[in-house]
């Protein structure tokens, strides 16, 4: 069987790894690498000729309109993913697609492994012995030295025995670990580990009642309130339903939340030259947005890194190594700070003054905002709570 997919480019480790198991040829594309690369888009439409079987994760892009109009629809064609109303892409039965995206969802080796096998059986006739989707944990603590992840606290903290004097929560995305995607967290586990205990947990972040999947909310809630010194959140928003929902779950947490960055598209080379670091897009999203829920600290962590493994090339995301080391030193110096006397700590406020006009008419200045006024009653809060 022969597979052409153009998919996110987490999906393709995965993909590889199992279509390599299976013995199936796959070429597999990611959609940020054809809308950067006109050579790749050319032999991805090349590939189509050759196909079996298309698979299919479309997304926003407008480089979908291109890759649309050269699919040959003469082969199964399967369009998945969170947005049902790209499903009508698929020539294949919706039973066909509504169960790809099912073993798609509840991820790992071995549900991929019998996608692939399902496809085959169901569009091409081919015989294979399919298990169906088996779901696989949606939230769950994990550390690199564990065999498995653990569905409870109890058990973990049972396995881990805790011995520093503060715990660090890692929260990050369940794709990261579905996926093995999961360097970046191992890197910074262990940098933290040199001095303080931690609890990596990983969820899908938006909740389905349905389907079990847990909020970050609740999972915070479920094992990280009241035993983290500080919250490292990996993930881009954080996730409790509502905004008051999330506002809650984190005064309820009640810590500071570390939220470091990673460029998902950029490598080490290109982060390196962009004088902006990050795209507008990832700025909006990854940074802008978090600062509403009071998150710190947006430090670049991590980076995008294509690899090859099963005849494959796919992205994969690691650790900047000084960076992990930048972010648990700052880590550290807030866990000092939280536990320090309010008495003892010194703070500054720092008000804008714009050069080019006069000092008095500036100093403070803020859109629609009577910053003096405000900075005066914080101090008043702050003298009443012993600063």
């Amino acid at each position: 069987m022969k597979v052409t997919s153009i998919t996110w480019g987490s999906d393709i480790s995965l993909f590889a790894e199992a279509c390599d198991k299976l013995g199936i040829e796959l070429h597999a594309w990611s959609t940020n690498e054809l809308k950067n690369d006109d050579t790749k888009l050319e032999k991805c439409i090349e590939s189509f000729e050759h196909a079996d079987v298309i698979i299919l994760r479309p997304a926003s892009e407008g480089i979908w309109n291109e890759i649309i109009e050269k699919i040959n629809n003469d082969v199964p064609v399967i369009s998945f993913g969170y947005d049902t109303s790209l499903w009508k892409l698929s020539n294949t039965p919706l039973k066909i697609v509504a169960t790809v995206s099912t073993y798609h969802v509840y991820s790992g080796l071995e549900n991929i492994k019998n996608m692939f096998k399902y496809i085959g059986k169901e569009t091409l006739g081919l015989d294979y012995n399919v298990d169906p989707p088996q779901d696989l944990m949606w939230q769950g603590i994990y550390h690199p030295d564990a065999r498995n992840a653990f569905e409870n606290i109890d058990d973990y903290l049972e396995w881990y025995k805790p011995s520093k004097q503060y715990m660090i929560g890692i929260l990050f995305f369940r794709t990261y670990w579905a996926n093995g995607d999961i360097e970046i967290v191992d890197t910074l586990v262990r940098e933290l580990e040199k001095k303080f205990d931690v609890i990596p947990a990983f969820c899908h972040g938006m909740g389905d009642k349905n389907t079990g999947i847990k909020t970050s909310g609740e999972v915070t809630d479920r094992f990280f309130k009241g035993r983290i010194d500080i919250m490292v959140d990996l993930q881009s928003i954080f996730h409790a339903g509502s905004i008051d929902d999330s506002v809650n779950a984190l005064k309820i947490l009640d810590v500071p939340v570390i939220h470091p960055l990673v460029s998902y598209y950029s490598t080490m080379d290109e982060w390196s030259a962009d004088i902006s670091g990050m795209s507008s897009s990832q700025i909006g999203w990854s940074v802008a947005m978090p600062e509403f829920e009071g998150v710190i600290e947006p430090v670049i962590i991590g980076v995008s890194q294509t690899k090859e493994g099963h005849g494959s090339e796919f992205e994969c995301h690691v650790p900047i190594n000084e960076r992990i080391t930048k972010i648990v030193k700052k880590i550290e110096k807030w866990v000092l700070l939280k536990n320090k006397p309010v008495s003892q700590r010194k703070v500054a406020f720092i008000l804008h003054n714009n050069p080019c006009a006069s000092v008095e008419a500036t100093v403070g200045a803020g859109a629609h905002l009577d910053s003096l006024e405000s900075v005066s009653r914080i101090l008043g809060a702050m003298k009443k709570t012993g600063y």
